[in-house]
């Protein structure tokens, strides 16, 4: 099970990252827009100015598609292995792609899963691995 651990170590890793390195822009787009960031600015986010920049330019729209398809992708493949494995809480997954990060919330995602495969293997007492990695 070295590998699963591994993969586990690395899920974890990247949702930690993701939820830093992705706020660390939604901070600086809340001082951009309300002057500092504080609370009150974060509870008072400017929707309709960051969907604006989202689409300001062909390079930024590309990387918008991209990650749009991606976490439409996403999601079909974590209701499928929600529904497959019973994890449990699983759509809660998806909505932290919403509400925080598709980073954080996908990458959680398969920390979970991984877990619950390894679990899965344990009980077995064989090895069970992914249908793809």
């Amino acid at each position: 099970m070295p590998g699963t651990l591994t993969r586990q170590v690395i899920y974890a890793a990247l949702t930690v990252l993701g939820f830093l390195w992705a706020n660390y822009y939604l901070v600086q787009f809340t001082v951009a827009t309300k002057g500092e960031f504080t609370a009150t600015n974060l509870l008072n986010f400017d929707l309709t100015a960051f969907i604006d920049q989202v689409w300001a330019n062909p390079a930024s729209s590309f990387i918008a598609v991209d990650a749009t398809i991606g976490l439409l992708i996403a999601i079909t493949f974590m209701v499928a292995e929600g529904r497959r494995l019973k994890l449990r809480l699983w759509g809660i997954y998806i909505a932290l792609m919403f509400a925080i990060s598709f980073a954080v919330g996908f990458a959680l995602f398969m920390f979970v899963r991984e877990r619950k495969l390894a679990a899965l293997a344990e009980a077995k007492g064989a090895a069970v691995e992914p249908e793809s990695c």
